[in-house]
């Protein structure tokens, strides 16, 4: 990624001082932080409830009558 590269040469209009601009520099090559605690999706879990709600839902199989 382009962001990877530091630049050496700054230009004299620039106010940063040197400190700064490495402190920008290591604060663009850094990785990101987790910030959320959000559940990741997980499909089987998805799965494995719809399975469940159909063989609840599921009609009964039909009782033999007895015969006489």
């Amino acid at each position: 990624m382009l962001t990877q590269f530091r630049t050496e040469s700054a230009s004299a209009s620039q106010s940063a001082t040197l400190s700064e601009a490495e402190t920008l520099a290591s604060l663009m090559v850094e990785d990101e932080a987790v910030v959320s605690d959000a559940p990741t999706y997980l499909p089987e879990a998805a799965g494995a409830s719809l399975l469940a709600g159909l063989l609840l839902t599921s009609p009964k199989p039909p009782k033999e009558k007895p015969t006489r």
